[in-house]
């Protein structure tokens, strides 16, 4: 803005000056309209085209550049996150042998930007320099001729500086540019990423996934395709099965059989597969996967999430965590921390279940989520469904005791080939 507001205040003083420049050739005088402003357009043109062939490569540069660092910056957190495994494995020198790959990468597309800054800052350093004579040089002709004094050449220089000051902001601004444009085009892929997501195995065939009129569940020929495989399904045995509330199921089948995979597909809507899955309403239904997601923040929104932490009071969290047997947390309710690593596994799982058990929802699906209990923690979880969530329908995929009497339902599944089933 403040460029062109100069440009226009001062294009139209430097046009009519131009006819003071005047021209003697072969004893004929002559004037170029618009002399001296066509002069600084040509110059500014040219310096602009340079400094964009001289400084275009500074936006590859500067993308790299973000990409390698941003590299470091997630292979420093993965290391300081498995700190404990690489000291237990001895693995210091391979973990720094990787780093410094990486770190490599890093330093040496800053030394190929500092180089091309430096490329770039001789041109638009030349480019201000030479802006000294160059007017003078330009309205030579009209000085020597006699018709332009001293004291107007000034004037026509000191306007045709103004002109220049605002036509050289491409040039003076093309370093920040360049890094804006790498900006861009990270935020750009990033978003074209994002937006494909939508249109991913767009040819496949997917699940029908519609609302169940009772509020139950009802899986019909189901087989749900398996990630990174293009040949390979989960397959379940039970064609038909209806699961009803306060129903407890237990998915069983042999390693690699696709548990995860099948149980992650009951919340989600119209995954890659066959078959048909009438739903219960998603606001009733809770999933509980191996590693619990334990947002960062204070043990209170941790219990509460994805509730607000201000949902529930003292008492029901105190009460829910005793009975989960992490009563020894009830003074870090509003203590901040990454409780991710400060509890075990086990812990996490229990305070996973904690949360259930606060937002009591109607259907819960497991995904492993009691792998980490010893026996007694186990059970102690389990009456929690026989007493304060009688009426919850429980579905979980992984290892289980059917001896127990938990579990009122098995579901088998298997891994075969992709539309096993229809041949």
């Amino acid at each position: 803005m403040q460029a062109s507001l100069l440009l226009v205040s001062f294009i139209g003083v430097l046009w009519v000056l131009s006819a003071q420049v005047v021209f003697n050739v072969d004893g004929r005088e002559f004037t170029i309209p618009g002399y001296m402003v066509w002069c600084a357009l040509a110059y500014a043109s040219l310096g602009s085209w340079l400094t964009w062939r001289v400084g275009r490569p500074l936006v590859t540069l500067n993308a790299d550049h973000y990409a390698r660092e941003a590299e470091l910056r997630v292979a420093l957190v993965r290391v300081a996150e498995h700190a404990e495994s690489v000291a237990l494995y001895q693995g210091e020198a391979d973990e720094r042998a990787s780093l410094d790959i990486i770190l490599g990468a890093v330093l040496s597309v800053s030394r190929k930007l500092a180089g091309g800054l430096a490329r770039l800052t001789w041109v638009t350093s030349g480019y201000g320099w030479l802006i000294i004579v160059a007017p003078f040089l330009m309205a030579a002709p009209g000085y020597f001729s006699g018709r332009l004094t001293l004291g107007a050449l000034m004037i026509v220089v000191g306007a045709f500086t103004q002109v220049q000051g605002s036509l050289r902001w491409f040039v003076d601004n093309f370093s920040k540019i360049a890094d804006w444009r790498a900006t861009l085009v990270r935020v750009v892929a990033m978003r074209d990423a994002l937006r494909s997501i939508e249109s991913l195995n767009a040819g496949e065939a997917r699940i029908a996934v519609c609302d169940h009129p009772e509020g139950k569940l009802a899986l019909e020929m189901v087989e749900a395709y398996l990630p990174g495989s293009l040949e390979d399904c989960a397959l379940l045995e039970e064609t038909k099965v209806e699961i009803g509330a306060g129903e407890h199921v237990l998915v069983t089948g042999e390693t690699a059989a696709g548990k995860t995979t099948f149980s992650s597909r009951w919340p989600a809507c119209g995954p890659g597969g066959t078959g048909t899955m009438r739903m219960p309403p998603r606001g009733d239904m809770m999933f509980l996967p191996q590693e619990p997601y334990l947002p960062l923040g204070t043990l209170r929104a941790a219990i509460c999430y994805p509730d607000a932490p201000s949902s529930f009071g003292d008492k029901a969290l105190l009460a829910a965590l005793s009975r989960v047997g992490l009563a020894r947390l009830a003074d870090s309710l509003d203590r901040e921390a990454r409780w991710d690593k400060d509890l075990s596994l086990d812990e996490q799982q229990s305070l996973a279940f904690a949360r259930v058990l606060l937002h009591a929802p109607k259907w819960v699906l497991f995904n492993d989520a009691l792998s980490a209990l010893d026996p007694a923690q186990r059970k102690n979880v389990m009456e929690v469904f026989r007493h304060e969530l009688v009426g919850t329908t429980v579905i979980s995929a992984g290892r289980g005791n059917l001896e127990d009497g938990f579990y009122t339902k098995t579901l088998h599944l298997r891994r075969c080939p992709r539309a096993s089933r229809t041949a």
